[in-house]
């Protein structure tokens, strides 16, 4: 049997060097070099860099990625849901290149920054039926040795108010989607209820987790957070059900936050923590001490509405700790927490903590402490997927 041996390493940037030692995708020692080191052994010293576990990207929009595309030039000024609809819209009507081809350049990306699991969250429309769909079927095959990626059907603009969408919802979850999406159920489709009623149905039909963006804010948000809640344990479905882009919870006064943590904390859903350029962050230390899951996201992947996001975790983090301000190395650290061990636990990927018998999944990168590669995220020197490495330097290098 063969293996890989990470030496010369320091997992999770604590302690001195010691080796990692890999074989049949899982972690079989962490500790010495063997002492049967073989010919068909291949050893990989690393000079005393960090190892971490593979990042966890919750909230992708991989379809709407505009990634090895000329660079299209943005003037839509309104920073609304309107916009953005008439933005992606354009996007639609003007981008030849196929979903899966602009995807797959944008996801190898992603994995190149160490990200070895992976959401996103691909636009079903009647002006785009299933296109995308089908595009992101085809790339999670093609790059199953690179990431593990899930497919939430999204409806980007709006459900009720594109009649047809919710058929196309379904049909998405029929062709293999993993989960169901919903968009502003009160403010871009006016009428909650019947929203919550499709998008729960749907996944209760199918048996799938759900995601609501969530962009309403102060007290329509935060009924909005009740009535899921409510859905939630009603249905039997704690621990299936995730937000993103929770406005409401961006500035709450302490009573809100104590009230919406515990309803978040009961109903085992998990936040998709957004790092937005015009908001304030959430108070995930204090929503994680109440038993909030929580996760990391992208977001954002070079669109026609946005120039931002280029798929890197870590940079996501940075931008996390320097917008809530963190300076405590501790602080600093539950940043990259958040992108692994509390994003699977949220989302439902193997755990991975470099523990004996964990899978595979790392990212290897210079730096002296976690603190550090935070506040100034350095190049990816190897990322491992299911014990095999597959990026280095920054590009993928192995075939799917």
């Amino acid at each position: 049997m063969s293996r890989t041996i990470l030496s010369n390493v320091r997992p999770h940037g604590i302690g001195d060097p010691q080796a990692i030692t890999v074989a049949d995708g899982l972690i079989q020692s962490v500790g010495p070099v063997p002492a049967d080191v073989g010919p068909a052994d291949h050893i990989e010293d690393l000079g005393g860099q960090i190892v971490l576990p593979g990042f966890v990207d919750g909230h992708a929009h991989a379809d709407k990625s505009l990634w090895g595309e000329p660079w299209v030039r943005r003037e839509s000024e309104p920073i609304t849901m309107e916009q953005m609809f008439e933005d992606q819209a354009r996007q639609w009507a003007e981008t030849t290149t196929p979903v899966a081809q602009r995807a797959s350049l944008f996801l190898k990306k992603c994995v190149a920054y160490g990200s070895t699991s992976i959401r996103t969250f691909v636009d079903v429309a009647p002006e785009v039926g299933l296109d995308g769909i089908r595009g992101l079927a085809e790339v999670r095959a093609d790059l199953a040795g690179l990431a593990d990626l899930r497919i939430v059907a999204f409806p980007q603009l709006g459900l009720l108010r594109r009649p047809g969408t919710a058929d196309l919802l379904e049909q998405a979850l029929r062709e293999g989607a993993d989960a169901v999406g919903g968009l502003d159920p009160a403010g871009v489709d006016g009428d909650a209820a019947r929203h919550l009623d499709i998008v729960f149905g749907l996944a209760e039909k199918y048996q799938v987790p759900v995601d609501f963006h969530l962009h309403e804010s102060g007290e329509l948000g935060i009924w909005l957070i009740e009535q899921i809640s409510a859905r939630v344990r009603a249905l039997g479905m704690q621990g299936k059900v995730s937000l993103c882009d929770v406005f409401s919870l961006a500035d709450p006064t302490p009573a809100q936050l104590t009230h919406l943590g515990t309803l978040l904390a009961d109903a085992g859903i998990t936040i998709a923590v957004g790092v937005h350029g015009l908001l304030p962050v959430p108070d995930v230390r204090t929503l994680h001490s109440m038993g909030v899951r929580m996760c990391l996201g992208s977001d954002s992947s070079r669109s026609r509405w946005s120039p931002w996001g280029e798929g890197d975790i870590l940079a996501r983090a940075m931008f996390l700790a320097y917008k809530c301000y963190w300076r405590r190395d501790e602080d600093l650290e539950f940043a990259v927490t958040i992108a692994t061990r509390l994003g699977r636990d949220a989302l439902g990927f193997d755990q991975c903590d470099l523990r004996v018998g964990d899978p595979a999944d790392l990212v290897v990168l210079p730096g002296e402490t976690i603190g550090e590669i935070v506040v100034t995220p350095p190049p990816r020197t190897l990322v491992m997927k299911r014990g095999r490495i597959v990026a280095r330097d920054g590009a993928v290098t192995a075939p799917a």
